[in-house]
């Protein structure tokens, strides 16, 4: 089944759901290890290859956002309206951290006056001018923008083991294999 049904996520929203969390989860851990690397040919093509997976990140969660409008969730399963208040906040905000997040890296990159090559394919134009003011401002709000899509990342984490091995709903099996 890829479509959702008003019981169970389809193939399609559980890939897309577990790809991103492998990629972001990767990108938070892999951007946190950059800053200890030395300069050089090492660091340059992991900076590369974060600058890539960064943009493919921005363009998974808009296939999300996209595939959530063509094919909505299946109904909630909680019974408490304020949890469920929280988890639609926590969903909205980790959508706009998985936009934030790249688009601020991309901003970054091209105010400090490097280009974004997206894999050594195609290198996205330039969205703003060579300014070391504005790098810092991008660069500060990537770094913010980090740390708050990781704890937001274990809030969701966290919900989700509530739900299994407190609440004993199906939450977390709908995500993992539909069930």
């Amino acid at each position: 089944m890829f479509r959702n049904t008003r019981d169970q996520y389809g193939l399609v929203a559980r890939s897309l759901h577990w790809l991103t969390f492998l990629l972001v989860l990767g990108m938070l851990l892999g951007g946190s290890l950059l800053q200890f690397l030395p300069a050089g040919g090492l660091k340059s093509v992991l900076i590369g290859a974060h600058k890539s997976t960064g943009v493919l990140v921005g363009l998974l969660v808009g296939a999300r956002l996209l595939w959530r409008l063509y094919n909505p969730p299946p109904r909630v399963l909680g019974t408490n309206s304020v949890e469920n208040y929280l988890a639609h906040l926590v969903h909205l905000w980790l959508y706009v951290l998985l936009l934030l997040q790249p688009l601020s890296g991309v901003l970054m990159s091209q105010a400090y006056g490097y280009p974004v090559s997206v894999f050594g394919v195609v290198t996205l134009p330039p969205l703003v001018w060579h300014s070391d003011a504005l790098a810092e401002l991008f660069r500060r709000c990537h770094t913010v923008t980090a740390i708050l899509l990781g704890l937001l990342v274990v809030v969701h984490t966290g919900a989700a083991l509530k739900h299994h091995f407190i609440d004993k709903d199906r939450n977390l099996m709908r995500m993992l294999k539909g069930a």
